[in-house]
C-alpha cells in the first residue's frame, strides 16, 4: 500500500505522516473488532431491552372438584372487544395533521414565512394525545352501538394506558353476551385493529354451595414481577379456604410473551417465550349431591330464620368429610367482580359474620352431647350404669344456691335413661366427684385441639387438661359435667362421635384428598387417606354402653308418662320408623351461653352416627339460638339421613372409594 511504501522513503516528514495514519487505521480496526466482536453481546442484549417489552400472562387457575368429579370452582371465559392500537397509525396521523391545521388557523404566529407550522413541544404532544383520544372515541362508539351497547371512551384510563402499555390491546367493551360475540364476528372480523379477547375468570357455577369449605380468591398482580415484566395482567390469588391453601397448586405457571415494538413504542410482532402452564386441578372429599342436601336439610331447620349453624358429615372409617356446611354463607363470585358496598355490609354483619366458617372455626360449649364424655369418666371410675339414683329435677350447689334446671324431670334414672332423657341432674351428682377424669377423656379425643384440617383457618376451642382440675381451673364443675363453659368446634365433636362409632380410632379429617396435573394426568396425593391422629382408649364394654344409650335417644318409645329418647319423636312417625333398616344412634344438647358479648342464648346440637351396626356415617349439626337439639337440631340431622338413604338405594359410590385413591 502507498502507506507502507512512504516508510522506504528518505523523507523525515512523509514518515510521520505515514506513520500517524497506519496508527489511526490500526485504532479504527481495533475499534471496529472490539465493537462487532467483543461487545457484539452487550449490544444485542441492549437491542433486546430496548426493542422488546415481556408480558406475563396468567394460566388457566384449576379446577376445585367433588369426589366426583363435580366442579365446584373453575375458570369461565368472559369476552371483550380489544383494540389494537398499532393498527391505527395511520389514522392517528391524519386525525393529528387535521388538528394541527385547527390549531395553525386559530394561532397564526406558529406560521413562518415559508408557511411551515412550527409548534411547541408541549403543543404538539397535546394535540397528539387529543387526535388518539378522537379517533379511539369513535371507534369505541361505533363498535358498542353496533353491539347494541353504546359507550363513551374513558378518556383518563384510554391516555394511561397510551403512555405506559401502547404495545397491549386497549378494552373498549367488557363482558360481550354471546350474541355481542356473534354481532362481532360477523361486523369487525375484516378490520385488523378490532379483535375478540378471550380471558378467563373464576366462576363457583353453584354459587353459594361449600362457599365457606371452598373460600374465594381476588384479583391479584404479582409485584415481584415487575422487574422482568413490562406488563403484568391481572390474576387472581386466594384468599380464603381451599382457594387460599392450596393457591400455589391451582394458580400454575404463567406465561411469558414477547413483544417487539418499533420507536413509537407500537407492537411490531409478538411470539411466545414460555407458554403458560395450567394449575392443577384440587379433588375434595366432599360429595356435591350430599353438600347440597345437608345445606338444604339446614336451611329448613325448624323454627329457624336466617339460619345461623353448622353441619358436618364425616366417614368414621377413614375421616374424610363428606360434607361441610357453616351457615349463614355467602357468593364467593361476587369478590371475583368486586362487592357493592349493600354486600360487604352484609359481609361484615357481626350477628351473621358469613365469611366464618361455624363448622371448623366456631368454637361452642357442646351441651349434653359431652354427656357421653362424662359417662365414660364416670363408667372408667366404678359408676355401676345399672344403679339408681332418684333425681329431684334440678341442682343446686348449696340449699340456698340457684338451682340448674333439668328438663328431664325428677325420678329415677340409671345411666342409660338418664341418658336418653339428658338428665343434668344425673351427669352433675354422678360427675361433679371427678373432674379430672372427665377431662382427662376428653383430652384422648383431642378436643380443644385443632384437628390439622385447615390450620389457618380452624379454631382450637376451650378443653382444660386434666391438671387443671384443681383450684386453678376458673370453671364451675358442675357445668363441665354437662358440656357448659368448654368449647369445642362441630368438627371436633365429629371426629369423637367417630371414634365412639369405630372402636376407638381418631382419624385426621380430610376434605382435600389429590391434586391432578391437567397437562400430564399425573395424580399427587395432597392428604393422606385414613391417616391415624390416635387410637382412643375406651373399655369395650363401656363403649357398649354409650352406644346402646345413644340408640335409646331415637329409638326408644316414650313410657307411662310421656318420656322416651328426646330425639324420638323425629325419627318415628306413628310409632314407625322414617329412617327403615338405617337405625341411627346420636346424643341431643343444648347449652346456654352465659356471656353478655354473645349475640346468642342457646347453642343446639344433634351429635349421631348411622346405621348402627355398621356405621359409615357421622352427622353432627349445630343451631345457634335453635329451641332445643330435639326439636331444632334432631330434624336436619333426618333430613340428611333422608338424602344418604336415597343415595345408597340409587346405587351411588359408597364414600370409602370416593376419594379417587
Amino acid at each position: 500500500m502507498f502507506v507502507f511504501t512512504i516508510f522506504g522513503q528518505d523523507g523525515r516528514r512523509m514518515q510521520v505522516l505515514a506513520g500517524a495514519v497506519a496508527s489511526g487505521m490500526l485504532l479504527l480496526l481495533a475499534g471496529l473488532w472490539w465493537v462487532q466482536i467483543v461487545c457484539s453481546k452487550q449490544f444485542e442484549t441492549d437491542l433486546k431491552k430496548h426493542s422488546f417489552r415481556h408480558v406475563r400472562t396468567p394460566a388457566l387457575r384449576g379446577r376445585i372438584l367433588d369426589c366426583n368429579g363435580n366442579v365446584l370452582a373453575d375458570d369461565k371465559p368472559h369476552y371483550h372487544a380489544i383494540l389494537h392500537l398499532e393498527e391505527l397509525q395511520v389514522q392517528f396521523a391524519n386525525e393529528f395533521t387535521q388538528l394541527r391545521k385547527e390549531y395553525s388557523r386559530a394561532h397564526p404566529e406558529t406560521v413562518n414565512s415559508k408557511g411551515k407550522v412550527n409548534l411547541p413541544a408541549s403543543v404538539r404532544r397535546e394535540l397528539q394525545l387529543e387526535a388518539y383520544c378522537a379517533v379511539v372515541s369513535n371507534i369505541t362508539y361505533c363498535v358498542s352501538t353496533s353491539l347494541e351497547e353504546p359507550r363513551a371512551l374513558n378518556t383518563k384510563a384510554f391516555l394511561q394506558h397510551y403512555n405506559d402499555h401502547p404495545y397491549v390491546p386497549f378494552q373498549i367493551v367488557p363482558e360481550l353476551t354471546p350474541r355481542q360475540v356473534a354481532i362481532l364476528a360477523e361486523k369487525w372480523s375484516s378490520s385488523p385493529a378490532i379483535e375478540l379477547e378471550t380471558q378467563p375468570v373464576r366462576d363457583y357455577p353453584s354459587n353459594v354451595l361449600a362457599a365457606n369449605l371452598l373460600g374465594y380468591v381476588r384479583p391479584h398482580r404479582d409485584d415481584s414481577a415487575g422487574a422482568k415484566y413490562s406488563f403484568d395482567m391481572p390474576d387472581y390469588q386466594g384468599t380464603s379456604g381451599v382457594e387460599l391453601i392450596y393457591d400455589d397448586k391451582l394458580r400454575g405457571q404463567p406465561g411469558d410473551n414477547s413483544v417487539l415494538i418499533n420507536n413509537l413504542s407500537y407492537r411490531q410482532r409478538e411470539e411466545i417465550e414460555t407458554p403458560d402452564l395450567p394449575g392443577n386441578d384440587i379433588y375434595l372429599t366432599i360429595d356435591l349431591p350430599l353438600q347440597r342436601a345437608a345445606e338444604k336439610a339446614l336451611a329448613q331447620a325448624p323454627e329457624q330464620s336466617n339460619v345461623r349453624g353448622a353441619v358436618v358429615v364425616m366417614d368414621p372409617r377413614n375421616g374424610d368429610i363428606l360434607a361441610l356446611v357453616s351457615a349463614p354463607t355467602f357468593d364467593p363470585n361476587i369478590f371475583v367482580r368486586g362487592p357493592t358496598q349493600a354486600e360487604m355490609e352484609r359481609l361484615d354483619d357481626p350477628a351473621y359474620t358469613p365469611q366464618i366458617n361455624r363448622a371448623i372455626y366456631g368454637a361452642y360449649p357442646p351441651g349434653s352431647t359431652f354427656k357421653i364424655i362424662t359417662a365414660l369418666a364416670c363408667l372408667e371410675t366404678g359408676l355401676d350404669p345399672n344403679a339408681i339414683y332418684n333425681s329431684p329435677g334440678e341442682y343446686r350447689a348449696t340449699p340456698s344456691a340457684k338451682p340448674i334446671g333439668d328438663l328431664a324431670g325428677p325420678g329415677p334414672y340409671d345411666l342409660k335413661r338418664a341418658f336418653y332423657r339428658s338428665s343434668n341432674t344425673y351427669f352433675i351428682e354422678m360427675g361433679k366427684t371427678r373432674p379430672r377424669k372427665i377431662l382427662e377423656v376428653a383430652k384422648r379425643f383431642h378436643l380443644g385441639e385443632k384437628t390439622g384440617l385447615s390450620p389457618r383457618q380452624e379454631s382450637a376451642g376451650n378443653v382444660p387438661g386434666p391438671e387443671k382440675a384443681g383450684s386453678s381451673l376458673g370453671m364451675s364443675i358442675p357445668d363441665i359435667c354437662i358440656g357448659q363453659e368448654i368449647t369445642a368446634t362441630p368438627l371436633q365433636m365429629a371426629g369423637m362421635i367417630s371414634a365412639i362409632a369405630n372402636g376407638g380410632t381418631l382419624y385426621v379429617p380430610r376434605v382435600v384428598s389429590h391434586a391432578r396435573s391437567p397437562a400430564t394426568g399425573e395424580i399427587q396425593e395432597l392428604v393422606q387417606k385414613g391417616r391415624v391422629c390416635d387410637h382412643v382408649q375406651i373399655n369395650p364394654s363401656d363403649l357398649d354402653i354409650i352406644r346402646s344409650a345413644m340408640l335409646a335417644d331415637t329409638e326408644q318409645p316414650p313410657d307411662s308418662l310421656g318420656l322416651g329418647g328426646t330425639a324420638y319423636g323425629t325419627f318415628h312417625s306413628g310409632g314407625q320408623p322414617l329412617l327403615r333398616n338405617f337405625p341411627v344412634a346420636g346424643k341431643t344438647g343444648t347449652a346456654e351461653v352465659k356471656s353478655p358479648r354473645s349475640h346468642f342464648q342457646k347453642i343446639t346440637w344433634f351429635d349421631s352416627y348411622g346405621p348402627y351396626e355398621d356405621p359409615r356415617y357421622v352427622v353432627v349439626v349445630m343451631v345457634e339460638d335453635g329451641r332445643s337439639g330435639g326439636k331444632t337440631c334432631a330434624p336436619v340431622a333426618e333430613r340428611i339421613y333422608e338424602a344418604i338413604i336415597r343415595r345408597e338405594k340409587a346405587g351411588s359410590a359408597q364414600p370409602s372409594t370416593m376419594a379417587h385413591n
